[in-house]
């Protein structure tokens, strides 16, 4: 059985980790989400990666995640090509400024739980 009160104290953690890393990405003036720094790296990692993989590897919906990966295009981090194989889908792509935002805000992320996490 899991202690009922682990979930809040849980909770907090993660929020604060997160208003952490948030309040980081503003002051580097990188317009990014945790979220959106996710959805770099899962595109990076799995170079390809078409919508349908990416809204299930983040629990979202394909349209949530087309409206984000809009986003992205339109701020040049991100490229759609027809998937050779399957005419009908695309695969994603970081841009080379994608992949340098997306190492910068890795940069930040690592530093932050270091720094909240260290012994």
């Amino acid at each position: 059985p899991v202690n009922p009160d682990l979930m809040p104290a849980l909770m907090a953690v993660f929020q604060h980790v997160r208003t952490r890393i948030q309040s980081e990405l503003d002051c580097q003036r990188l317009d990014l989400t945790p979220p959106d720094v996710h959805v770099l790296k899962l595109i990076d990692e799995q170079r390809g990666l078409n919508l349908q993989d990416l809204g299930r590897q983040m629990c979202r919906d394909k349209a949530l995640i087309t409206r984000k990966i809009r986003e992205l295009e339109g701020r040049n981090l991100v490229r759609r090509e027809r998937n050779p194989s399957d005419q009908r889908s695309f695969q994603l792509f970081l841009t080379d400024e994608g992949l340098a935002i997306h190492q910068h805000a890795e940069a930040i992320m690592s530093r932050v739980h270091d720094e909240l996490f260290a012994p």
